[in-house]
């Protein structure tokens, strides 16, 4: 009973903060995509013209790590 109970408070503990870190990294992946927004919903990052999906794509890889517009 007891080692259910510790389960259970783990794999919530875990899940929040999963959540909490993953809703801080979402908004500093963003900030960087607005800076980068051209005004009509493409990106231009490093000199290259790129849709707002192929520039999320390109961020969730590490491309956009150090980017200029």
């Amino acid at each position: 009973m007891l080692e259910t109970f510790v389960c259970i408070s783990v794999g919530t503990i875990y899940l929040l903060v999963s959540i909490f870190t993953s809703d801080e990294q979402s908004s500093k992946e963003n900030e960087q995509l607005d800076k980068l927004n051209d005004g009509m919903g493409n990106i231009i990052a490093d000199g290259e013209f790129m849709s707002h999906a192929e520039a999320e794509d390109a961020q969730s890889r590490g491309e956009l790590y150090d980017t200029y517009y």
